[in-house]
């Protein structure tokens, strides 16, 4: 009894850790994807973050945004405040 409830712990753990791997692997990654900024009239490319710019914690605001081809509209990607670095 001890040996079976043992195996289907075990089989239940490696389809849930397999079964999250698989889902993890179909979310994307929106910061890999070109950051954009706010500038009070359009959205501009932001750069390189660490290079061009860091975003610093604003508790109400958004760093950068990337852009959702699917919907056609820039989305909040990392909360924040923009600032320059060069």
């Amino acid at each position: 009894m001890t040996q079976n409830l043992k195996l289907s712990l075990m089989t239940l753990a490696v389809v849930i850790g397999t079964g999250s791997a698989i889902a993890s692997s179909f979310t994307k990654n929106h910061r890999e994807e070109t950051q954009y900024y706010w500038n009070g009239t359009a959205y501009v490319e932001a750069g390189i973050e660490g290079y061009d710019y860091e975003c610093q914690f604003d508790h109400f605001g958004t760093c950068t945004y990337y852009y959702d081809a699917a919907s056609g509209t820039y989305k909040s990607s990392k909360g924040g405040k923009i600032v320059w670095i060069r």
